[in-house]
């Protein structure tokens, strides 16, 4: 029987740990599309009765009240 003394030095540690790390970071960005794709289809889409709210500023509001110069 022979004997193996194998080891991983720190620095080759690291360096696969951060290896290992960036993999499994990098997951969601490379599928991101069919992530979004997929969340997509369980959200509800919002219905035409929040027309109201979509930030415009309708035409009868001329502005905060009291601004006038004159």
């Amino acid at each position: 029987m022979h004997l193996v003394f194998a080891y991983i030095d720190p620095g080759a540690g690291s360096l696969v740990i951060q290896a290992i790390i960036a993999g499994l970071v990098s997951i969601p960005f490379f599928f991101r599309n069919a992530i979004r794709k997929t969340f997509g289809r369980f959200r509800s889409k919002p219905s035409d009765g929040g027309a109201g709210a979509t930030g415009t500023i309708a035409p009868e509001d001329k502005g905060a009240p009291g601004t006038d110069a004159e």
